[in-house]
């Protein structure tokens, strides 16, 4: 096989038995992917090699990785390294393409046991779960070794971690020969953007819920939301920033509008506790825009050139434009809650309980006092909502203390709720009365305080549509074209796994 014909993303497969990995194999059949086995989930070793050599044959794999990762380096074989060693080899014999050794292994039997694997392709692995120490004395001790290919993959404390692998990969890029990427949810930038940054190839699970280390998505995400093989060095970045940014659907949404709308661009979930080190990540990767979801949308402010009238008034701004070098910041969420709850009611005089005092708390309150509602906040923190109500002439009412209360919109602007704490509820619908429940939670798709709104026949508004309104704003803003509704609410759907359902 020639080099330029190598695949650049590899699935993983790992399952007890060969059928089970040639099973998952199956469901991303015609990708043109190479396959890495790891052998070390195998339970079953009775007719091995022989029935993996008629796997490979029926699947055509086009270059398969053999990976026997032993309990010292984190994975689950337990033999030693000879055991290992003759793992490998059968699997070469079987017509694998290249075996993967890490580093524990060479450090306990040395480097002449690589020789055992010719003429395999090697690759030789070093895996940190724990931390991202200083990787090029780790990267200059591999590639003195007899192997074709040097894999890095270290756990990601901080988004600043993706900045080391972005530095090495760069600096060896020429060579083609490293792989690297970071592990976890703060990782995830790395292992999206290692191909642009110059990694021989990439990994990525048979499908949700398979993935073998922290942070890795299924292959075909990274295909087709991501497009992670096309991205070039004149495409833009984007991204979504939050405590919980790695199971934000904005990815989803925002990559579907970006490709439908033929921008060069993406847009990367970057999770991180401390929003300073996000802004270490965006200013040397040169982010175009992002958006701020919770707990940053009023830290964000003190960093922007340039604020929106409302989105300064509310003291929240969940979007970031960088227009001629100056970050821009705007609120769609206010917007978006007008543009939600006006399909189904007059605004001008309705009474609305908002639960919470956040950023989108504070969205929603604004937006409709200025459409002439009566609002009403109640919060945990009270003294948040009683500095809220104080700014728009609102009403406060203590947290749990709303029995009793009739409002015609009850608006959840809190994570209560959210995955995986799905059974809480902000409220007690049976204690009020409403007509309309709007809970701003998106993941899950039902929550259980909106299954609570439908089972009691009230006009129930998922978090989704807010999303949707929202996203689409910020897309206009960002690009200047357009926003593609439809597509960007079809994608969210099909990430949350409800293809066929509108609310």
């Amino acid at each position: 096989m020639s080099k330029s014909a190598a695949p650049r993303i590899f699935v993983t497969l790992a399952a007890p038995t060969l059928a089970d990995m040639e099973e998952q194999a199956m469901s991303v059949a015609g990708a043109h992917s190479g396959y890495e086995l790891r052998l070390d989930y195998l339970q079953d070793w009775s007719h091995f090699p022989a029935e993996l050599h008629q796997m490979l044959m029926r699947l055509r794999a086009p270059v398969a990785i053999a990976t026997c990762r032993r309990a010292e380096a984190g994975g689950l074989f337990p033999g030693s390294v000879d055991d290992q060693m003759d793992r490998l080899e059968a699997a070469i014999r079987a017509g694998c393409h290249r075996a993967d050794v890490e580093v524990q292994s060479i450090n306990r039997a040395g480097a002449a046991i690589l020789s055992r694997l010719r003429p395999a392709k090697v690759i030789v692995s070093h895996h940190d779960y724990r931390r991202t120490p200083p990787l090029g004395p780790i990267y200059r001790r591999l590639a003195r070794l007899p192997a074709a290919f040097v894999k890095i993959a270290t756990h990601a404390r901080t988004l600043a971690d993706n900045l080391r692998y972005a530095d090495l990969l760069r600096a060896h890029r020429a060579g083609s020969k490293l792989v690297a990427h970071a592990l976890g949810p703060s990782g995830l930038p790395s292992r999206l953007m290692a191909l642009k940054w110059g990694s021989a190839f990439a990994y990525g699970s048979a499908g949700h819920h398979l993935a073998v280390a922290s942070g890795q998505l299924p292959a075909a995400v990274l295909r087709s939301i991501y497009r992670v093989d096309r991205l070039d060095a004149r495409t833009e970045i984007y991204g979504v920033v939050g405590s919980r940014a790695s199971i934000s659907l904005s990815p989803a949404m925002q990559n579907s509008a970006l490709h439908a709308k033929h921008v060069n661009a993406v847009y990367l979930p970057c999770e991180t506790g401390k929003l300073e080190d996000f802004l270490t990540l965006a200013r040397r990767l040169n982010f175009s825009g992002f958006s701020i979801t919770m707990p940053f949308k009023t830290a964000i402010i003190r960093h922007l050139d340039w604020v929106e009238p409302l989105a300064a008034e509310i003291q929240a701004c969940n979007t970031v434009a960088v227009q001629r070098g100056k970050w821009t910041g705007w609120n769609t969420d206010a917007a978006a809650v007008v543009d939600v709850l006006a399909k189904r009611l007059r605004l001008a005089g309705s009474h609305v309980l908002v639960l919470g005092a956040g950023g989108a708390a504070r969205a929603a309150a604004y937006a409709l006092r200025a459409e002439g509602a009566e609002v009403l906040i109640s919060a945990r923190r009270e003294p948040v909502a009683r500095r809220l109500a104080r700014g728009i002439s609102a009403r406060v009412i203590p947290w749990g203390e709303t029995d009793g209360l009739d409002v015609d919109v009850v608006i959840n602007a809190t994570p209560v709720g959210m995955s995986p704490h799905v059974e809480a509820l902000p409220t007690d619908l049976a204690r009020l009365r409403t007509r309309v429940v709007f809970d701003m939670v998106y993941h899950p798709y039902e929550t259980r305080l909106l299954a609570d709104a439908r089972r009691r026949g009230l006009t129930a508004i998922s978090g989704l549509e807010m999303l949707v309104a929202q996203g689409a704003r910020q897309f206009e803003i960002w690009t200047g074209q357009s926003a593609p509704r439809a597509l960007m609410e079809q994608a969210v759907l099909q990430a949350l796994g409800h293809p066929a359902e509108r609310d």
